[in-house]
């Protein structure tokens, strides 16, 4: 019977995406509690009730880990990435609006804890932080080419820009989002839209 009871226990044990998310809810809230700086493996581990050597198993820092956690929400949110979402709406100030729409979209399932806390990181002359920050900017051109490339095969004049501009409908979103404590009306969207970002790519 004793026997029979261990193997319960055992395979009660939470795994997979269950015990991840324990362990992301438990930074998180560990971060409103001490601040991201205070944090520790030890605390989180014991909050979401698992081991250390779990967590240091799969992530070598609190970079890893909070990074993990931003990835995981965007995706989740999104049902997928970014790029894959971006439709042809029929114009470009159409196409610019869903992608700041679903960006600030993303932005607030990931939340203000872990945005800070890699605003926090982006700080700190990291090379982690700058290989993540190189990657993500990448990725951000792709989905700008790709909804430019909507607007150039309907004939709209689209200007020739850097990639650095390309940048900008991303860059909008994470200023208004700090300034604004990720709340973003759909009315301050379309003046982004219409005000910065059409004059910016219409020729």
């Amino acid at each position: 019977m004793i026997v029979k009871m261990k193997n319960a226990g055992r395979s009660m044990r939470r795994r997979g995406n269950a015990l991840y998310e324990s362990i992301y809810n438990a930074t998180i809230e560990l971060i409103k509690k001490v601040g991201y700086i205070n944090l520790t493996f030890q605390e989180i581990a014991k909050a979401a009730k698992t081991s250390r050597t779990v967590i240091y198993r799969r992530w070598q820092t609190k970079l890893d880990l909070i990074h993990e956690i931003m990835v995981y929400k965007m995706k989740k949110v999104l049902d997928g990435e970014l790029i894959d979402k971006i439709e042809d709406t029929g114009s470009l100030r159409g196409d610019l609006l869903q992608l700041l729409t679903l960006y600030n979209k993303a932005y607030l399932e990931v939340g203000p804890e872990i945005m800070n806390a890699i605003l926090f990181e982006m700080g700190q002359n990291n090379k982690k932080m700058t290989e993540i920050t190189v990657n993500a900017t990448n990725k951000n051109i792709l989905v700008m080419q790709k909804l430019l490339g909507f607007a150039k095969a309907r004939g709209e004049k689209i200007k020739e820009v850097s990639e650095t501009t390309l940048t900008l409908p991303f860059d909008l979103i994470r200023v208004e989002y700090l300034m604004r404590k990720g709340v973003i009306h759909e009315k301050r969207l379309e003046l982004l839209v219409d005000e910065i970002l059409l004059p910016v790519f219409l020729a």
